[in-house]
């Protein structure tokens, strides 16, 4: 279904902290990378994604704290 999140979906996130955003594809891990925009599905942001809506937050878990994304768009 293209209104969730799934292998193959371009996602815009918004961080909650800094109103930045960012476009990932959500790929397999064997065409993870990052210098195109290319997140695994099984990366911490990946897996937090899968399932989930437009408008949806997501926490994911970093070395450095906790970081919240808001799902902006799906494609």
């Amino acid at each position: 279904s293209s209104d969730v999140v799934t292998v193959g979906t371009t996602v815009r996130v918004q961080r909650d902290e800094d109103n930045k955003s960012y476009l990932y594809t959500i790929v397999g891990s064997e065409e993870a990378d990052m210098s195109t925009g290319k997140i695994s599905n099984l990366s911490p942001l990946g897996s937090a994604l899968i399932g989930r809506k437009q408008g949806d937050m997501v926490t994911v878990s970093t070395p450095k704290g906790d970081i919240k994304y808001v799902i902006a768009t799906l494609k």
